[in-house]
C-alpha cells in the first residue's frame, strides 16, 4: 500500500474519532453541566455550545496539523512498520489531548458554575431579582 493511502485512512479515522467522541461527550455531559449550572440553566446551555465550538476548533486544527502531505524523511513509498507506528502515535496524541482537556474541563466546571452563580446573586442584590 502506498504511503498516501495510509494517510487517507489515518485522516478518516481521526475524523471518525472526532465525530464520535464529541457528541458522546456532550450527551453524557449535559446532566453534569445541568447540576453545575442549576441556579442558571441558560448559562449552562450557552457554556455547552461554546465548549462544542472549542472542541471542534481545537481538534479540527489538530487534524490539520498532523496531516502529512509528503512522505517523511526515511519513509518508503510502500507502508512499513515505522509509518504505521507514526500514525498510531499521532492518533494517540489526539486522544490524549482530548482526555486531558476533557478532564480539565470537568475539574474546572464547578468553579466556573460557582463564579457565574455568585455573579448572578450579586447582580440580583444590586438591581433586584430578575423575572424567570
Amino acid at each position: 500500500m502506498d504511503w498516501w493511502i495510509l494517510e487517507l485512512i489515518f485522516v478518516a479515522v481521526l475524523l471518525a474519532v472526532l465525530g464520535t467522541l464529541g457528541p458522546l461527550i456532550r450527551r453524557f455531559g449535559k446532566a453534569y453541566a445541568a447540576d453545575v449550572f442549576l441556579a442558571n440553566p441558560r448559562t449552562g446551555k450557552s457554556y455547552l455550545v461554546l465548549m462544542d465550538f472549542a472542541y471542534y476548533m481545537i481538534f479540527g486544527a489538530y487534524v490539520l496539523f498532523v496531516i502529512k502531505w509528503e512522505p517523511d524523511t526515511g519513509w518508503e513509498q510502500q507502508v512499513n512498520a515505522e509509518q504505521l507506528q507514526a500514525s498510531v502515535v499521532r492518533l494517540g496524541g489526539m486522544i490524549l489531548l482530548m482526555g486531558l482537556l476533557h478532564g480539565l474541563n470537568v475539574l474546572s466546571l464547578p468553579i466556573i458554575g460557582r463564579v457565574f452563580t455568585l455573579n448572578r446573586r450579586l447582580d440580583d442584590e444590586v438591581s433586584g431579582p430578575r423575572a424567570a
